[in-house]
């Protein structure tokens, strides 16, 4: 990974841990308000489940209601119960063979010795019948003076209410009661057992856990669900086990009639509450009319219908009257009595259908998961996809959540997830944005200039385009010369050079960027371009030569232009090479420029080098990446320095395919014969070095373009060399500058050789001499 990607992955990495410990934050400094916001995402998902068929949990209809309603009141014909129609209801249920009774009241004051005793006896009679009582609740420890101040000697049953279990921990994070309120002794005693009514509602007020065991004095009291349960599935005392902040664990739990016991575990949390699994909203349980129970003993075939319907149920009682106080919400119903919590309790318990939320260690595991993935996309995708990617995740997190909540009652947190979802999409989008404000105006500065607009769009809108640090790749290389235009601005104004330059420039740059080439350097009177850096395609070495043969089948489109204002004609020669080279910005912290670095270019320039005006050579390299069929002139060696075997090149005319361009053809001229040579100094050149050491000669065959030239020594064929024409009235013309095309020797005359040399560089005066020479020889 290169340097940049390293930094962009350092700062999207920071900038993803940032969001995870600033939402991590929000739920530390404001627990209860971010804490509330989970909860109520949660209670969605019961509001979901109980308002779809498909999702509502079975219900377990031993569970049932007795209410005591407005309509009980006028068919019993009374404003309040006394306890003389409880002492009946208890009776008759009896009589029902239901399994358990659960009035939900603290019948705390002896009041009518007669009703009293009434109930007392259908109490004892009954033997399943189960009473409230209630504490102060606290999270501290209380002190044992505060115990005794209340009132506990006066209740010398309470003890007995007590339960004396297994803890396999320290229980001091369970809720502290003081100040006990109970049924009196005498109907406490005679009952099954008490249970506290006591519930704990959230800090919204939303009832959605409650205490299971409360800690009096050096014994554990059962909530009212917890008392009957237990006896309901023959677990006595020593057959609990309580882990705080874990679970109670019912073992050997058999239902009536059952042969086999299992152990039943009930997840807790450090206060010793569970968190109830609500079936529905209150009329999805079970309703019967606390007046038909009390009426039902008047009517013997009745009875026993009412006991067929009801054998073997659990029985809670509870008032529902009009201004009822135990009313409160729960996730499922904003108005839903304090017997249906107990009630959902025992079918949580019965049902073995407990919710259960992730550990401390468990989320961490999660939100690590959440926090690689937010890492990854970031580094692969663009902005938008980005947003739409992490819209996708959250939506996919919530799905998950829903799934899991659904179908295996697991609760997954919900608000601090999407939190960290949001503040990474926040913060990497401004990065984004920061960074991309950036990179494009470096885009346009660097390549704005010499690049279609098309493949500065391309690169602004691709991650990969902006890639500029440095890289490997492989690249098709352009380079382009005006031939012997050194000498011919050695004769024209500054004001003329510029001129034939910038409108020469013009014209290449605009073809060049049509074909989506990217022009790294203007030096002097060439151009080197590159095809497949910054971007690269399959087709670089294809447009480098479909772009190469436009460039000069615009020449004379130039040259015409030139012509107008009296100014030199211009011939220019392509070498085309492709090979791997490292690219990317080089340069100081001051100034940097894209570039490219590599062997592959410096063939380019020696490719270019053995060109002659209006020729395209490319290299073995290049052509063999060509999947189109290429027209080639003609295809020859050259032998360059340092390299030890000669080099193909091939003389490119044109390409099919997709493209399909092509070089106007050319007739090929026939050289004139002089009736008298024109002799010619011949001074080789070495790169852009002329050597001081002449080869004299003689032109013996002459054309505007060509030349034949025997010489008294041995040349290299594709030898760049300067001419100097001595004519017979010692007229001074200027040198031209040509490239040996084609050498042979010559019969009978050793260390000479006759050469054929194609002009690169031809001033107007020496044009106008030659021209005269030919237009004497056709007279």
């Amino acid at each position: 990974m290169n340097t940049n990607k390293r930094h962009h992955s350092r700062i999207t990495l920071l900038l993803i841990l940032g969001s995870f410990l600033a939402a991590r934050l929000c739920f530390w400094l404001l627990p209860n308000q971010f804490e509330m916001w989970d909860a109520k995402a949660i209670d969605q998902l019961f509001v979901i489940r109980s308002s779809a068929s498909c999702f509502q949990p079975l219900y377990n209809s031993t569970i049932i209601h007795v209410d005591i309603t407005d309509t009980s009141l006028k068919r019993l014909k009374t404003f309040y119960l006394d306890r003389s129609h409880y002492a009946r209801v208890i009776k008759n249920l009896t009589e029902m063979n239901v399994s358990a009774q659960m009035y939900d009241f603290i019948f705390a004051a002896r009041t009518d010795r007669v009703e009293d005793r009434l109930l007392i006896k259908a109490t004892k009679d009954a033997a399943n019948v189960y009473f409230g009582m209630a504490f102060n609740l606290g999270e501290q420890e209380v002190s044992i003076d505060r115990l005794i101040k209340g009132g506990a000697e006066d209740f010398p049953d309470l003890e007995k209410t007590g339960w004396h279990v297994f803890v396999d921990g320290n229980p001091n994070g369970f809720y502290q009661g003081t100040d006990p309120l109970v049924t009196y002794p005498e109907l406490a005693s005679v009952s099954r057992g008490l249970g506290f009514l006591n519930l704990k509602t959230d800090p919204d007020g939303v009832n959605r856990r409650i205490p299971l065991l409360v800690k009096y004095k050096e014994a554990l009291f059962p909530s009212f669900a917890l008392r009957s349960i237990c006896d309901y599935l023959n677990v006595p005392p020593e057959k609990i086990i309580v882990k705080p902040g874990k679970s109670i664990t019912l073992e050997d739990a058999k239902k009536p009639g059952g042969s086999s016991g299992r152990n039943i575990v009930i997840p807790i949390d450090q206060h010793g509450n569970i968190l109830v699994n609500f079936i529905g909203p209150w009329g999805r349980m079970k309703h019967y009319n606390f007046a038909d129970i009390f009426y039902a003993s008047d009517d013997k075939i009745e009875m026993e219908m009412w006991g067929d319907e009801l054998a073997g149920k659990i029985v809670l009682v509870s008032e529902v009257t009009t201004g009822a106080a135990d009313i409160g919400p729960v996730p499922t119903d904003p108005h839903f009595l304090s017997s249906g919590i107990h009630a959902s309790v025992l079918h949580t318990i019965l049902q073995d259908s407990f919710l259960t939320d992730l550990s401390g260690m468990q989320e961490l595991i999660l939100e690590g998961i959440l926090l690689i993935i937010l890492l990854v996309l970031p580094l692969r995708i663009s902005s938008l996809n980005f947003i739409l990617g992490t819209m996708c995740i959250a939506a996919t997190y919530i799905g998950v959540a829903g799934v899991s909540f659904l179908y295996f009652n697991l609760i997954f947190p919900i608000v601090r997830p999407l939190l960290i979802i949001t503040f990474t999409s926040i913060v990497i989008v401004i990065y984004r944005f920061i960074k991309e404000e950036r990179d494009h105006h470096f885009i346009h500065s660097t390549f704005g200039r010499y690049l279609s607009k098309e493949v500065v769009d391309e690169l602004l809108n691709s991650p990969q385009g902006l890639e500029m640090s440095g890289e490997s790749r492989q690249v098709t290389f352009l380079v382009s010369d005006l031939r012997g235009f050194t000498s011919i601005s050695d004769r024209l104004s500054p004001h003329d050079v510029i001129q034939i330059l910038n409108h020469y420039f013009e014209r290449m740059v605009e073809i060049i960027a049509r074909y989506q080439g990217t022009v790294d350097e203007l030096q002097g009177d060439g151009i080197l371009v590159f095809f497949g850096a910054p971007l690269s395609a399959k087709d670089d070495p294809e447009r480098a030569i479909a772009c190469a043969v436009e460039m000069q089948s615009t020449m004379p489109e130039i040259n015409k232009f030139l012509r107008q204002k009296n100014l030199p004609q211009l011939s220019m020669g392509i070498g085309i090479n492709t090979g791997e080279v490292v690219v990317g910005n080089i340069g100081s912290e001051k100034r940097t420029k894209y570039g490219a670095v590599g062997t592959p270019i410096n063939t380019t320039y020696r490719i270019e080098s053995h060109t002659v005006g209006g020729q395209v050579l490319i290299s073995h390299g290049t052509y063999e990446k060509i999947s189109v069929k290429l027209k080639v002139r003609e295809t020859f060696q050259v032998q360059f320095k340092g390299i030890d075997h000669p080099v193909a090149l091939y003389d490119v005319t044109g390409i099919e395919g997709k493209y399909s361009v092509f070089l106007p053809e050319v007739q090929t001229k026939a050289l004139k014969h002089l009736k008298r040579p024109l002799m010619v100094s011949c001074f080789p050149l070495e790169g852009k070095e002329v050597s001081e050491k002449s080869i004299q000669g003689q032109i013996t065959r002459l054309d505007v373009s060509e030349a034949e030239v025997l010489l008294q020594g041995e040349i290299q064929v594709r030898s760049n060399l300067k001419l100097i024409i001595h004519t017979d009235t010692a007229q001074h013309l200027s040198e031209i500058y040509a490239k040996v095309v084609m050498v042979e020797s010559s019969e009978g005359r050793p260390h000479q050789s006759k050469v054929r040399v194609k002009f690169t560089s031809l001033p107007q005066d020496t044009r106008t001499y030659i021209r005269e020479k030919l237009g004497n020889i056709a007279h």
